[in-house]
């Protein structure tokens, strides 16, 4: 496959200061250092790491030297990255941010940092905080997205690998925290704007980014803080891909007597013609051996060649305000609140020449020009024919190239229901819409109390983020004599050549009813699809929290900090629902005087619809199926079509010269496609409630949290060298309760047989289908120990042991309960079942670090550490178990389910150096030399 995403270009400007000055109040000048003069009460109370010396950063290598600083002076292994001045964040995503840390690896969608894992453990199991504030999933997961983050109030970000009790729970691989700038930093008033625009070279659209920073701290005689920003951006993306998709092995390509793959059964058969030696005791036994040994030589060839054209539309604002105010000089209160909206349009083209089937996994022999079969041998073995030569070229086994079937076939092998196969069909183009509208809101209020010996922080906060998607899909399929698909290129991509008469890019060419084969007869022509698909997902979280920091002089204890956590989260999904049985379906049995009837369902949102081109049929039409007149059909696609825009297509691959610069494809056009088919569904109005009832979730998983942690802070001398650490335990308790749908299906003697004269008839049903609750609990505690010692001035060496924990992923914990009950007593053992498991353990950890880092000046940092993490219980896919208890009831199940397993190891070496060439001459003297190593 071959695949390229669009680069964009940009301009920006920016206004600020003076250039405002219309717009402002005098005084409003945008300069750097702004920040305010360091003061303990201004620093930031919700990050953990703060300085003074953060505060007053001004300039891209003081932010190296503050993040330098905050590495030096952390109380377990940190990487940060620190941000020069407000809205000047080095990175336009948090991600793309956290790339630079060693260790942390960024998954990327559409080119863009999304998630990270830390250490090689997956985004689910690390912990994202946002100013003391669980980062919420739009898709009701627990790894959030860091695209929903503006920039430009970023002040830092921790990537904390170690762990001291004091910090949530949550992150086996790692703790990110995110800070934001506070109103009380700002030295002077700001306000600014800032303005760019980026184009995407295959889109060929401008699309713009703006921020709004407004904020001041010398209100009230300096004791009340405001601070604004508003951002706005908006992104284009396209990736062009060429594939050949699916490998397999149907035929002898090359009728080379060089075998593709022997087979030891069948060594003593040379040639593919001396395969008509084997032999069967029935026809059909001698023609699976015949086939067994002719499979020797069947050569590689894809089952499809696919073009897709995948673009997007995304929309992103984001508004934070804050509030600061100094009530008294040891006392100061915030509140926040951070909202986020995102309107994703995704636009998905598959242009594919099939050679196989519908299923797309079963080869369709009939895509191929073949000769006449071999004749069958003695035993009636038959042969399987091959491609005729020179309509396909190999190379070392593998297809080069092919030419498609030049006529229409009906496979059908039941003489009356039509299967058009051949160049029948052989052309499909689908076209998904995806629509993806997403908020998140981020609210948050505190104190911090210095009283003297004793520093509280109080935080409450409530965070929720949402997502409500669709995807709606428009497919069409036609019967095109004689493609050519040729591989003869050096990456080996698939290039379509068409027939004269046949136009990719024009989309009358799909409802030609005239087209013919080779033979004269005419191809048939089927109708388009549709599809609906819609889907919600929730995440919410309400806190509680406080700590408390208690100075002392105790010898080497120098301080106790202690405090406690109360956590509400829920994790929502609903899919299509109609999982609730309302009637169970009732087979007939005549002779009792039983009727049939089916089964009833709760409303299911997932709408399909298939569309034949000819008249309804004299039994009536088909269920979900309309029908077309070949005109009609003409008339549809030139009202619901389009032709792929902006550069032309698989522009920058190299190797695609010659293939289709545009192609014709079907579009979603709500209004036009109404008058032909009824869109009255396709709707989000009973994805949570239809038919009178709830529907029954994917899942809903709550989870109440309280926690609680001591520790304490030591700092003395070793051997005459100084050593700072801590120790302490953090104790939590958790509560989990899940739901989702509980199906139960009897094996039975099917109800009105086995009485009487008549005789027992054992069949499997769907009795019923309702929602289920269940709870787990379990508590942890959580010990760790830190330790840095100064070996020699600036150079340290850490050590740290901690036990820490990941909750398992909502989908594994969502009940799900599919059960088979054995009622007629013919089944063996245990009745069966297929679940989640609502009563899995965390992934629990004991985690272990060795670092040494030197810090020779404020600029430069070398260090490399040794880490290792013993992951118990981790969770395993389903496996498949007897004994279960699935009920709590007593009552004993086999059932298949998510098992935690014994655990997994993880060990690495991490080396990193970075500083600043000052030696350079201005304005080169700050540019940084970073490298980074992961083992």
């Amino acid at each position: 496959m071959s695949l390229v995403i669009g680069r964009r270009r940009a301009v920006q400007f920016a206004m600020s200061g003076a250039a405002l000055i219309a717009m402002a109040q005098p005084g409003l000048a945008q300069q750097k250092g702004r920040l305010a003069a360091p003061a303990d009460d201004q620093i930031s109370p919700t990050d953990p790491l703060a300085t003074a010396a953060d505060i007053t950063v001004v300039g891209t290598r003081a932010s190296l030297r503050s993040a330098i600083a905050r590495k030096k002076q952390a109380d377990t292994v940190v990487d940060s990255i620190v941000a020069d001045d407000i809205a000047s964040f080095p990175d336009k995503n948090v991600g793309e941010a956290l790339a630079r840390i060693t260790g942390v690896q960024l998954q990327r969608d559409f080119g863009e940092g999304s998630k990270v894992s830390i250490r090689g453990v997956e985004p689910d199991l690390n912990r994202i905080e946002i100013n003391g504030v669980s980062q919420q999933s739009a898709g009701g997961e627990r790894s959030g997205d860091f695209r929903e983050l503006a920039v430009e109030l970023v002040k830092s970000i921790d990537v904390y690998k170690g762990y001291t009790v004091d910090l949530t729970e949550g992150g086996i691989g790692g703790t990110v925290r995110v800070e934001t700038r506070r109103p009380l930093e700002l030295l002077k008033p700001i306000f600014s704007i800032k303005g760019e625009a980026q184009r995407l070279n295959l889109a060929q659209k401008w699309r713009p980014r703006v921020n709004l920073t407004a904020g001041r701290a010398d209100l009230l005689d300096g004791r009340l803080g405001v601070l604004l920003n508003v951002t706005h951006s908006q992104v284009d993306t396209r990736g062009d891909s060429i594939a050949n998709t699916d490998w397999r092995r149907y035929f002898d390509l090359d009728r080379s007597s060089e075998k593709t793959v022997a087979d030891p059964d069948y060594a003593a058969y040379s040639t593919y013609e001396s395969c008509a030696g084997t032999t069967g005791g029935s026809a059909a036994k001698a023609t699976a051996a015949r086939l067994a040994c002719e499979t020797q030589f069947f050569d590689w060839a894809p089952n499809s060649a696919r073009y897709r054209v995948l673009d997007r539309f995304d929309a992103r604002t984001s508004f934070d305000g804050q509030l600061q105010y100094r009530v008294a000089d040891n006392f100061t209160i915030w509140t926040q609140a951070q909202l986020n909206w995102r309107n994703q349009r995704m636009r998905d083209t598959n242009y594919t020449v099939n050679l196989s089937s519908g299923t797309g996994r079963t080869l369709d022999l009939t895509r191929y020009n073949l000769d006449a079969p071999l004749a069958t041998n003695a035993a009636g073995g038959a042969s399987r024919p091959r491609p005729t030569v020179g309509t396909v070229t190999t190379e070392n086994h593998v297809l080069t190239s092919v030419l498609t079937a030049l006529n229409g076939v009906n496979a059908a092998t039941d003489g009356a229901t039509a299967n058009y196969r051949g160049a029948n069909g052989i052309v499909g183009v689908q076209r998904r819409d995806f629509r993806y509208d997403e908020e998140s809101r981020y609210l948050q209020t505190g104190f911090e109390w210095d009283l003297d010996r004793l520093h509280l922080i109080g935080l409450a906060s409530t965070s929720r983020a949402s997502r409500i998607d669709e995807t709606n899909l428009v497919g069409i399929t036609t019967g095109v004599p004689g493609i050519t698909i040729d591989r003869r290129n050096p990456d080996g991509l698939p290039i379509l050549q068409f027939p004269a008469a046949f136009d990719p890019a024009d989309i009358s060419s799909y409802a030609d009813a005239t087209r013919r084969g080779a033979n004269g007869q005419l191809l048939n022509q089927t109708g388009p699809v549709l599809q609906y698909r819609p889907g919600q997902n929730d995440a919410s979280e309400d806190q509680l929290k406080l700590d408390a920091t208690y100075a002392v002089n105790w010898g080497p204890l120098k301080a106790i900090a202690f405090g406690g956590q109360f956590r509400n989260q829920d994790l929502v999904s609903y899919g299509a629902g109609g999982a609730r049985l309302l009637r169970a379906a009732v087979t007939a049995v005549p002779s009792a005087g039983i009727a049939a009837s089916p089964a009833i369902y709760q409303y299911n949102n997932n709408i399909s619809y298939t569309t034949v081109i000819g008249p309804v049929p004299a039994g009536g039409a088909a269920a979900n199926t309309y029908y077309l007149t070949a005109a009609q059909y003409q008339q549809f696609l030139a009202a619901n079509s389009g032709v792929t825009g902006g550069a032309p297509l698989f522009t920058g691959i190299s190797g695609a010269e010659g293939a289709p610069q545009r192609l014709a494809i079907p579009l979603f056009d709500y209004a036009n496609l109404s008058r032909y088919y009824d869109l009255s569904g396709f709707n989000q109005d009973r994805v949570r409630f239809a038919d009178g009832l709830p529907q029954i979730p994917d899942y809903v998983i709550n989870e109440r949290i309280v926690a609680g942690y001591l520790k304490a802070d030591i700092d003395t001398r070793l051997f005459g060298m100084p050593l700072t650490g801590n120790v302490g335990v953090r104790y939590t308790a958790t509560r989990d309760r899940s739901v989702s749908s509980n199906t139960r299906r009897e094996n039975r003697v099917r109800p009105g047989t086995g009485v009487g004269t008549i005789p027992a008839v054992i069949e499997t049903a769907t009795v019923a289908v309702q929602q289920i609750t269940l709870q787990n609990r379990y508590h942890d505690w959580l010990p760790a120990a830190n330790a840095a010692l100064e070996v020699r001035p600036d150079l340290f060496i850490r050590l740290g042991y901690a036990k820490n924990l990941a909750r398992p992923k909502p989908s594994d914990l969502s009940p799900a309960i599919n059960c088979v009950i054995d009622t007629a007593d013919t089944i063996a053992g245990e009745d069966t079942c297929s679940a989640g498991n609502p009563y899995l353990k965390p992934y629990r950890a004991d985690q272990y670090e060795l670092n040494a880092a030197w810090y020779p000046n404020r600029d430069t940092a070398i260090s490399i550490g040794y880490y290792y993490k013993d992951i118990q219980s981790f969770v395993l896919p389903a496996a498949t178990v007897s004994g279960v208890d699935l009920f709590r009831d007593g009552t004993l199940y086999t059932v298949r389910q998510p098992l935690n397993g014994f655990g997994a190891k993880l060990d690495g070496i991490e080396a990193s150096a970075q500083t600043v060439l000052g030696f350079l001459p201005a304005p080169f003297d700050g540019v940084r030399a970073q490298r980074q190593h992961h083992l």
